[in-house]
């Protein structure tokens, strides 16, 4: 399973206070790893951030969508999120979902944010995939501070970097 955490337009605009240095430089690397997972039909999870003052707004702002060279197919999943991390109730269905897809050959975790997003959400998928192995590929993932030292606490959370 490939999950893409928070790569959105907003990550991209320099005055937007969720801006993310290194985002830019990340989408073509995000794309050809996407490519792959799409060759090789792995399921493939999108998580969006959407701040809780727009939750309950019937249409998105623009800078929330995904950003475009990795927009999601038909057949892969995009979970909305309010905080750092997916809610309960997404994290149920994504395990109902991944048990339609037996074959899941471990979790990588790629995406905007390492020390707060990627890393809460790793986390959480651990809970609901205790017995799944779990990926980071650090050309895959970027953020705005504490890089190097999330990259290696992962490591203490028995997760492959």
């Amino acid at each position: 399973m490939l999950v893409i955490v928070d790569m959105q337009r907003r990550i991209l605009d320099m005055t937007d206070k969720n801006y993310v240095q290194g985002a830019q430089a990340l989408i073509p690397k995000l794309k050809t790893r996407l490519e792959k997972a799409r060759e090789s039909r792995e399921f493939v999870l999108f998580t969006k951030d959407i701040p809780i003052e727009y939750k309950n707004k019937a249409e998105e702002l623009p800078k929330l969508k995904i950003i475009e060279e990795l927009s999601p197919l038909p057949n892969e999943v995009v979970f909305k999120k309010n905080y750092y991390t997916l809610p309960p109730e997404s994290l149920v269905e994504i395990r109902k979902l991944a048990e339609k897809n037996k074959d899941l050959n471990g979790i990588e975790v790629a995406g905007a944010e390492l020390s707060l997003c990627v890393l809460a959400n790793i986390l959480a998928l651990q809970s609901i995939f205790p017995e799944e192995d779990f990926y980071l590929n650090s050309e895959l993932v970027t953020g705005n501070k504490f890089n190097k030292v999330t990259l290696e606490m992962l490591q203490d959370f028995n997760v492959r970097v």
